[in-house]
């Protein structure tokens, strides 16, 4: 298992389970969303290099500083609706299936 330490890193993880460190988000960014059945609950996570991802986890985060997740990642695509436009905007961001965290120190 890969420890992700950047936003780019989880390109490389795709489908792979990977270990990230951050904290949930203060400031939420415009994202894209998802819904997964096992996974209700979804946060804001910022990254140590300043990059904001999507994680879903099974019940709520309680950690109030640095948190390490263990999880899958996966590829959130969307595209541009506008019919009107003869180019197509794909758009994609890397979010996180939490199988696990853990406060950390």
């Amino acid at each position: 298992m890969d420890t992700v330490s950047n936003y780019f890193d989880l390109t490389n993880n795709l489908g792979k389970k990977v270990k990230i460190v951050g904290e949930i988000g203060k400031a939420i960014r415009q994202h894209l969303t998802t819904y997964i059945d096992s996974h209700p609950f979804m946060n804001y996570f910022d990254l140590s290099d300043g990059h904001q991802i999507v994680v879903y986890t099974k019940n709520s985060i309680s950690c109030k500083e640095k948190i390490e997740l263990v999880g899958e990642v996966i590829k959130v695509e969307s595209q541009h609706k506008n019919p009107l436009s003869k180019i197509s905007d794909k758009f994609s961001e890397y979010h996180l299936i939490t199988d696990s965290w853990k406060c950390v120190e």
